[in-house]
């Protein structure tokens, strides 16, 4: 396995380390006189592009369109031409591909957030149906496609907000079930498991509860009442080993992780992380044939963690962020192989990592001279986005702004995980001492970003090493067994 990194950026060649050679460049400068904030990147596969949102020029954010370079990076059309400025934390937003056109909801400055729908073209773009009439919109949300027909959630002013089925069509934009005949259901998180729809739901009694639907009214009905005295809030579902899991609690824990097999029997909690206060499991993502997930347990805080499906088999991967309120990973998307995210390092740092799903074989990737603090913080979830063998995101890693970039990498292959020793490196940023532990005696090497040893030296569960000496900038600790390395930075 190749390890030094080529990190190509918009402005020049920077230096890096990862399991292969990975380049990371910016798409486009699409808003010169400052920086954009990208989102919904949503594959048009009908046309073999891709539309997202992003502002341009003012605060608005409007539709634009790419093939995957920068003369094929266009805007597509200008929404909302009232002269209101939206602004960028409410974008346009669920892009989602159906019969060969993206439906998603906008807002023209007229009708409020409604349903729309693009061929990809400027003429092709229009408002599909005026949901609830007038200037406050129906905020339709959560498009999935089951049974091929177009299920979300939408408000028509009359119902509150309820299930919609669009065929894509304006005759047949309609409502499916008002499932809160007394107020608003607020039917969200749809993900389809096995031949049905699920989703999270409150009909009025119960509280927001684990629903599904077979494509019938009839069959339209809640799984179970998992927390009877006040809804369970159940979301995050996500198909993994044949089950569905997600997050949800019940009258005696806080938000923690739970399965479902579509049965009332079969919908129960895996473990219980955080016995005090709720470990709160997020962004789940399915990698290497488990199920890896943002949680605390009460000793650390928010870090990386995975599950084989049983109670012994739901760990911590890496303590990040040792000794804070955790690292809080997020954006967890598998490409090449490999797992990537953004987490912080240290408090409000919000950087690129790259993982093979140990602790010893994540390192972060950053161009060396980034002049921001926390280049992939935005007011935004973070997003990463695979298209045509490219992974798409949105960074701030100079001074144009927040912009839209894209990282390739060689597919990760031969990673030998369970012969790696897994360590951790602390404080990172370090000062004067850097603190070493493993799980039994390792062989590390210390070397500078051209490649020079340092130091060489053994660790036996811990060790202290001085940094004092070192120039400030960044270095690489490898160790020299299994070859997993990680970058420390040095105040």
């Amino acid at each position: 396995m190749k390890k030094n990194l080529l990190f190509l950026g918009a402005i020049g060649l920077f230096a890096s380390f990862s399991f292969s050679q990975t380049t990371v460049e910016l798409v486009k400068d699409i808003n010169p006189t400052g920086g954009t904030y990208s989102t919904g990147f949503t594959e048009f596969k009908a046309i073999d592009k891709f539309v997202f949102s992003a502002n341009y020029q003012e605060s608005d954010p409007e539709l634009w369109i790419s093939d995957g370079t920068i003369v094929g990076t266009t805007f597509l059309k200008k929404i909302n031409t009232t002269g209101l400025n939206t602004p960028y934390w409410f974008p346009l937003e669920g892009f989602t591909e159906y019969k060969n056109k993206i439906y998603f909801s906008a807002n023209d400055g007229v009708h409020g957030n409604e349903l729309w729908v693009t061929d990809g073209t400027e003429a092709g773009t229009d408002l599909l149906k005026d949901i609830y009439l007038g200037a406050n919109g129906s905020e339709p949300y959560g498009f999935v496609v089951y049974n091929e027909k177009l299920y979300f959630s939408a408000d028509d002013g009359v119902n509150g907000e309820e299930l919609w089925v669009t065929d894509g069509t304006e005759a047949g934009t309609v409502l499916y079930k008002d499932i809160d005949p007394t107020g608003s259901s607020y039917p969200e998180e749809f993900t389809e498991y096995n031949g049905k729809l699920y989703f999270s739901a409150n009909d009025g009694v119960n509280g927001n509860e684990l629903w599904v639907t077979d494509g019938t009214l009839t069959g339209t009905q809640m799984v179970k009442d998992i927390h009877p005295t006040a809804g369970s809030y159940p979301e995050e579902f996500t198909e993994y080993n044949g089950k569905l899991y997600f997050s949800a609690k019940d009258d005696v824990h806080e938000y923690e992780l739970w399965v479902t097999d579509g049965t009332l029997t079969g919908t129960q909690m895996v473990k219980d992380i955080n016995p005090t206060a709720g470990s709160f499991p997020a962004e789940f993502v399915v990698y290497n044939d488990k199920l890896f997930f943002r949680a605390r347990d009460g000793v650390h805080g928010s870090e990386l963690w995975v599950t084989d499906g049983t109670t012994s088999g739901t760990q911590m991967v890496h303590d990040l962020s040792v000794g804070s309120d955790g690292s809080y990973p997020g954006g967890l998307t598998v490409y090449n192989n490999r797992l990537y995210y953004v987490a912080q390092s240290v408090e409000d740092d919000a950087r690129l990592y790259e993982s093979d799903g140990t602790a010893a074989g994540t390192v972060l990737i950053e161009p060396t001279n980034t002049t921001q603090f926390a280049p992939l913080a935005t007011p935004l979830k973070p997003e990463f986005f695979e298209f045509k063998g490219y992974l798409y995101f949105s960074a701030e890693f100079t001074t144009i702004g927040v912009e839209l970039y894209r990282l390739k990498s060689e597919p990760l292959v031969g990673v030998q995980t369970q012969e790696m020793i897994a360590f951790k490196a602390y404080p990172n940023p370090t000062k004067d001492i850097l603190t070493i532990t493993t799980e039994k005696n390792a062989s590390f090497t210390l070397l500078d970003l051209t490649g020079k040893v340092l130091q060489v030296f053994e660790v036996d569960q811990q060790k202290e090493i001085s940094t004092a000496t070192l120039a400030p900038g960044m270095y690489l600790l490898k160790e020299n067994t299994s070859g997993a390395q990680t970058k420390i930075i040095k105040q």
